[in-house]
């Protein structure tokens, strides 16, 4: 298992990077915010995993150090095992805060997770904390943190001894991404099953790696536990009289369906879940989990080809109808598929594949601002040139990556499979055969073009170190009428490529009362910040600052923002005053949000 460094090491967030980033340099304000990073990370004290085993104690003192203009950084350490008081072991949990600014009228803290699983809460803090707080008008402390498993709360889900082992293990395979065709013929099928065994030996290796550094920490990182941590944490931070309040997207609504079920109402203030993902199929067997993710893939991508014929001059496709376009991109996936393309013009030489154009595409569905992007490099892929495709996609090396330790980018499998129902018997785990199976049902139900991405969670049976599944949640997600004091607000776009509409439709039938939807009439992209809307931003600004509670259970939000056209704060007009502030706020915070 491995030896967890006492030193003081400089923190590093992991970039679940989708590799589809705007051609342009760096912005200045980016600059500043890695240095910001770098430097209040530097506070975190990575401790011993012997350190760990008595050192807990939940009524002891927070030792809060600044770390940035307003923000505070703090290692707090909870128990490891929840179900189990007995065990002495601890978890040390990394947060990050944004102090309210409006200290006159503050109203307490409020929790964020950004997704994944495995998204980095500091990081979010950083990144979005000031306009989550403009938002909310300064009068919450915005509270990021690592969830276990993840980043620097210790101990962290680490495979590799360097960040450089970790980009050499994603170069040789690819980051688990299928090389298919839209079209999945017989002999298509031979190659799936080929590429499909691959990948389930390479899992089951790297998950090897994983559990020999962890040990059997990896079965405490489950969601169930996390919403435990967060109940713990606000307990802390803010006293047991303080309700819990949070704020999570696309996995983090996941976290927030446990916290609402795992916690008493007397515990639960203002939840707001954005971008919904099914909790009964989250829960359920990990090869079915394209179940009631892909939707409504194709509709975002059929409204990227008809925005852009709207759009005119501003698209680079706008010469070809809607339908040409798809057309053509299906073309070009075959293409590649079955003669992959050389590219000579990048520092390494290349070669395009249908899994690069594939990535490209359905990272680009994710937020209508990479739209024009996306336009540009089809043009160019449609005219031979695959150079923006392979550049945006490969697994780049970091050259540095020998002298820095491993990102924790596969705590997503840990916790996944963690929370994930476990096989009664070797005899009823999947083959690869059924696997392959399973993606060519995803690929054929909801999209061939797309259908396959989620597929290296499908290997849950191979991932060791978390049996028995020590957090695993065994309860239902259904709730009575009247359950909450305070109804949660469930978001979501109408067309949403990983997390469809369908999902927060059913959230809001399943919690009856104890709900309430807000849905973005014409909203693209997973989750509704992706796209701009105004009414969104006064439902959320009401709902945390007047406790205002939409009074219609389903209420329908317009978007201001559109496809190929700038945005601009001229666009804000408020309906009431002092609410320009929120709305310019909520704009800047969909911006430059990161998937």
């Amino acid at each position: 298992m491995k030896e967890w460094p006492r030193e003081l090491t400089l923190g590093h967030l992991p970039v679940h990077s989708t590799g589809s980033h705007s051609p342009t340099s760096p912005s200045w304000g980016r600059l500043a915010f890695r240095a910001l990073v770098a430097l209040s990370l530097s506070l975190f004290f990575v401790k011993g995993v012997s350190e760990w085993r008595t050192n807990w104690n939940l009524h002891s003192r927070v030792e809060w150090k600044a770390c940035g203009d307003n923000f505070q950084c703090a290692n707090i350490s909870l128990p490891l095992d929840y179900r189990n008081t007995s065990d002495p072991r601890a978890i040390s949990i990394a947060v990050t805060r944004y102090l309210a600014t409006n200290t006159t009228h503050r109203e307490g803290s409020v929790f964020i997770n950004p997704g994944g699983p495995g998204g980095s809460g500091t990081a979010l803090a950083y990144r979005s904390g000031p306009h989550m707080s403009e938002v909310l008008k300064g009068r919450y402390d915005i509270v990021g943190f690592d969830p276990r498993g993840i980043n620097l709360t210790r101990p962290y889900t680490s495979c590799f001894e360097s960040k450089l082992d970790e980009d050499v293990f994603a170069v040789e395979v690819k980051k688990f991404q299928l090389n298919l065709p839209v079209n999945v013929t017989e002999s298509v099928m031979v190659d799936l099953d080929a590429q499909v065994a691959r990948a389930a030996g390479a899992m089951e290796a790297l998950s090897s790696h994983c559990a020999e550094r962890v040990g059997d920490y990896m079965a405490y990182f489950g969601t169930e536990f996390v919403a435990r941590d967060i109940d713990e944490l606000s307990k802390i931070i803010e006293g047991e009289d303080k309700r819990v309040n949070y704020w999570g997207f696309s996995y983090g609504t996941i976290l927030g369906q446990y916290l609402i079920k795992v916690l008493p109402p007397s515990r639960l203030g203002k939840v707001i879940i954005d971008g919904v993902v099914n909790p009964d199929i989250w829960v359920g067997y990990s090869p079915r989990s394209f179940e009631g993710y892909f939707n409504d893939v194709d509709n975002v991508l059929f409204s990227f080809a008809e925005s852009c014929v709207q759009a005119g001059g501003a698209c680079a496709l706008s010469s070809l109808s809607p339908s040409e376009i798809v057309a053509r991109v299906d073309e070009t996936i075959e293409l590649v598929y079955y003669t992959p393309q050389p590219v000579t013009d990048l520092p390494v030489p290349a070669v395009a594949t249908a899994a690069n154009l594939r990535k490209l595409i359905f990272d680009a569905m994710y937020k209508i601002q990479k739209w024009g992007d996306l336009a540009v490099h089809l043009d160019n892929a449609f005219h031979g040139n695959f150079t923006g495709v392979v550049n945006e996609t490969m697994v780049k090396v970091d050259p540095e990556g020998r002298s820095k330790p491993d990102y924790s980018s596969y705590s997503g499998n840990t916790i996944r499979c963690t929370d994930a129902k476990p096989y009664p018997s070797e005899k009823e785990v999947p083959t690869n055969a059924e696997i392959a199976g399973y993606v060519l049902e995803s690929m054929k139900t909801y999209s061939g073009r797309m259908g396959d991405q989620f597929f290296p969670w499908s290997f849950c049976h191979l991932w060791k170190g978390i049996d028995p599944r020590r957090s695993r949640y065994e309860g239902t997600f259904e709730m009575e009428d009247g359950t909450l004091d305070t109804p949660i607000l469930v978001l979501s776009n109408t067309y949403d490529p990983v997390t469809p509409l369908t999902n927060a439709v059913y959230a809001k039938e399943r919690l009856g009362s104890n709900a309430r939807l807000v849905q973005q009439v014409d909203g693209w992209g997973h989750c509704t910040i992706a796209q701009k809307s105004f009414c969104t931003a006064d439902v959320i600004s009401r709902y945390m600052l007047d406790g205002e509670v939409p009074a219609a259970n389903h209420t329908l939000c317009n978007v201001v923002e559109q496809p190929f056209v700038p945005f601009e704060d001229m666009s804000v007009v408020p309906d009431e005053v002092g609410e320009a502030e929120v709305r310019m706020a909520w704009a800047r915070l969909s911006e430059e949000w990161v998937y």
